[in-house]
């Protein structure tokens, strides 16, 4: 993190975050080790709902309510982790971090939009209102929209995703310069984001042969990734701890 004369310079010390701001960025970074998990595990347990009829009694599973809700706040608790990283560094540096952090941002927004749709619309009208109706033509009017839906749950996950991507890839260069466990972290940064382009590639191109084989990122990869970004914030909040005493 210290500045050398070939690497970003660290933002002056006004302007650094507050040793407390990145111990609670460090915190909610480990909670996201057991959101994401709970996020990409807990689907497991009703993969097999793969009827119409099927999915629509989700809506009284209450592992799966709680699990969307999950998806909820893992979105605030990643954008709060990131949230410091653009304030340590200064220059070009410090502009690509915080472009990266408006991409958090965006991914989070449209998450947490497609996640609560899910919740009210799906859930609590859609499918109750299939399940509830006696009129064919109610029933045939709300798997309508039930199935319409899921070209727009597509169109928000690829929004989701890609922002993710472009926050990792910014975050990966913005502190590719630095030195030690930084670099490292940067570095972490970027294989994660390369590691997403199959899976974007593959969804945007509608080829599931591209991306198969990174299927295991998200449940493997990804609770590994925060658990060390957790470590790393709470390594930085140390060093500013030491700088500003």
């Amino acid at each position: 993190m210290f500045a050398a004369s070939h690497t970003p310079r660290l933002a002056p010390a006004a302007v650094l975050p507050s040793v407390r701001f990145m111990r609670v960025a460090s915190i909610c970074a480990f909670l996201t080790v057991f959101t994401t998990i709970g996020v990409h595990w807990l689907p497991r347990l009703w993969e097999n709902a793969r009827t119409f009829d099927a999915q629509v009694q989700l809506r009284h599973n209450a592992i799966y309510v709680d699990q969307r809700w999950m998806v909820l706040a893992h979105c605030v608790l990643v954008v709060i982790s990131m949230a410091p990283v653009a304030l340590l560094l200064n220059g070009t540096a410090r502009l690509v971090a915080m472009f990266g952090l408006g991409s958090y941002i965006m991914f989070a927004f449209v998450e947490m939009l497609r996640t609560s749709l899910s919740i009210f619309a799906v859930n609590r009208v859609w499918r109750s209102g299939y399940e509830q109706a006696s009129a064919e033509a109610a029933r045939a009017t709300f798997r309508s929209a039930i199935e319409i839906f899921s070209g727009v749950n597509d169109a928000l996950f690829f929004l989701f995703l890609a922002a993710f991507t472009v926050g990792l890839f910014c975050y990966g260069f913005a502190l590719l310069h630095m030195h030690g466990f930084d670099r490292q972290i940067a570095f972490l940064f970027l294989l994660w984001a390369l590691l997403n382009l199959p899976g974007l590639i593959g969804f945007a191109t509608g080829k599931d042969s591209i991306s198969a084989p990174f299927e295991w990122v998200g449940p493997y990869f990804q609770p590994v990734a925060r658990l060390l970004i957790a470590g790393w914030l709470w390594n930085v909040s140390n060093r500013l701890s030491l700088k500003t005493t």
